[in-house]
């Protein structure tokens, strides 16, 4: 049985937190272009006219709401369209579904004077820092109405949650990557384990546009929200108010609150070798005039802590 997927059924069957929690969980072994599907809501992205190739380990049925389908029963292919957009696969074996979205992304020659249509952008580094695949400039980026926004990407997560703080009209433009979100939902499974209630999990930032994450004053250019891979979330159960829950039990909601999620999530990576390929940043925030404690988590490549 493929590691990540028993990391995911052990946590499922450690606590009854999490059984009440319903982790979503693939009811089937699914690939596509040789990466796991580890959830039964997922998205991926590709440019227009991309394919993704579909592996099933139990002969099924796909369908799709656009683009070119072809195959049977264990393996498929869907081709993208030449346009950009969003398009669902209804994948079905065993008795159970995965329902895939796919965004095809508009191309990221597409941005104009710093302008993808009438959204600010701003503009990406000519040269990834340090060489490394992570920090390439982005191809593409998913186009999202007001409507899309609502759609429901993992199995606790939605589009619009991902969206930069900027103002602007619609459609607004983001990059959501694969990785940040099977490490986000993989989180939310440990916290639950941990006795902690995620139903109020927020999103306070993820992905920024280059404009945005300047306009805010951060001097790095390399951001990780800049490329869809990173994301500060805090706890807000109940009441929410927008400040983390008390989550360590202490009486207290301060920075100990975002300290305790902090060492939760470092010792498990450390100690998980299955999370190898999820390796990235890690750190807690303080609150201050704008903001209550938060953690960042991100997918970079590699470990950093600060």
């Amino acid at each position: 049985m493929n590691t990540l997927l028993k990391m995911l059924l052990l946590m499922l069957c450690c606590s009854q937190t999490v059984l009440a929690f319903k982790p979503g969980i693939a009811g089937f072994g699914l690939s596509v272009n040789g990466s796991r599907v580890p959830f039964n809501i997922f998205s991926i992205s590709l440019m227009p006219g991309e394919t993704a190739e579909l592996k099933m380990e139990h002969a099924g049925t796909v369908s799709a709401s656009g683009g070119k389908l072809e195959g049977s029963e264990k393996r498929w292919r869907w081709r993208a369209p030449a346009s950009s957009g969003h398009h669902t696969l209804l994948i079905n074996a065993k008795g159970s579904s995965v329902s895939l979205n796919i965004f095809v992304l508009r191309p990221a020659s597409n941005i104009k004077n710093g302008f993808l249509g009438e959204y600010r952008m701003g503009e990406y580094q000519r040269q990834p820092l340090q060489g490394m695949a992570a920090y390439q400039k982005p191809r593409g980026f998913i186009e999202v109405s007001k409507e899309l926004a609502e759609l429901q990407v993992s199995p606790h997560f939605t589009l619009g949650e991902f969206l930069c703080k900027q103002a602007s009209g619609w459609p607004k433009y983001l990059i959501l990557g694969e990785k940040l979100l099977v490490k986000l939902e993989l989180t939310l499974q440990l916290f639950e384990k941990n006795g902690i209630d995620t139903r109020g999990v927020v999103v306070m930032s993820g992905y920024r546009t280059p404009w945005y994450n300047q306009s805010i004053g951060n001097s790095t250019k390399y951001s990780r929200h800049l490329y869809g891979g990173a994301a500060d979330i805090y706890i807000d159960s109940a009441p929410r108010d927008g400040i983390m829950d008390d989550v360590n039990k202490d009486g207290k909601r301060d920075q100990n609150d975002a300290k305790y999620l902090y060492h939760l999530v470092d010792g498990w990576l450390n100690e998980d070798q299955d999370t190898a390929d999820l390796r990235g940043g890690l750190s807690h925030y303080l609150a201050n005039a704008a903001h209550g404690p938060f953690l960042h988590i991100d997918t970079r490549g590699h470990r950093a802590r600060w």
